[in-house]
Parts: structure tokens; sequence; C-alpha cells
């Protein structure tokens, strides 16, 4: 992980498998599994490095051991997500600020993303 510009994950770990203190300035981590409270990719550390955003708020926050975990241990707060995808895509709240910022993109699947990806593979055939 260290110098990458891009780490994803989508696994059902139960251990954090990104470390705070592997990464360098300026990566974007995409983290797509661990849609469960017990669940977790990223250590205290790497969501505390992060500026982060969420596909939903009400999810995320209630689902997702990447988010629930750091909450509960007083890490972060709800309040410290900068944007939901809604918010990001129609360009209310800004994404990254700094070119070396580290921003962290927690998923736990919303139906939309299922529909727009249904609707780009019904679209290609």
């Amino acid at each position: 992980m260290r110098g990458a510009d891009v780490v994803s994950c989508a696994t059902v770990s139960d251990k954090p498998l990104v470390l705070g203190e592997w990464l360098t300035p300026g990566p974007h981590l995409d983290l797509v599994g661990a849609f469960r409270p017990e669940l977790r990719e990223s250590n205290d550390e790497a969501v505390r490095k992060a500026r982060f955003f969420v596909d939903t708020r009400g999810g995320t926050l209630s689902e997702a051991g990447d988010m629930v975990q750091p909450i509960e241990a007083g890490i972060i707060s709800a309040d410290d997500v900068a944007a939901d995808l809604f918010e990001l895509c129609r360009g209310e709240k800004a994404g990254r600020r700094f070119y070396d910022q580290i921003t962290l993109f927690k998923s736990t699947g919303t139906a939309i993303e299922d529909l727009a990806t249904a609707i780009h593979i019904f679209r290609k055939t």
C-alpha cells in the first residue's frame, strides 16, 4: 500500500487490512466491503487521517464497521463525514481539497448503485 494512489478493498474481513501507518500522503481509499458493524477493512489511524465520504449516511453510519467502530471509540463522529455520494455528484460538497489529502469512500451499497450498474450494462448489450 505504501506509495499507492488508490487502494480498493471489497472484503468481509473482521480485522483491518488498510493500516493508517502504511499510508503516504495523497491516496484514495475505496472501501466497499465490511458492510456489517463487526467487520473492518481499515484501522482507526487510517480513518483518523482521512477526509471521508459515504454512499449514504444512514446505511454507512449504522452498518459499516469502518465507520461504526471508530465512532463508538470516539475517534470520529458522524459529523466528520464530508459528503455523501448524492452531495458529491450534485456538486453540493467538495471532494479532495489538497493534492496530498487522504480520501476515503465507504460504501455499504444502495439500490441506486445497483440500478445505475444495471442500466449501464443494459445499454451496452
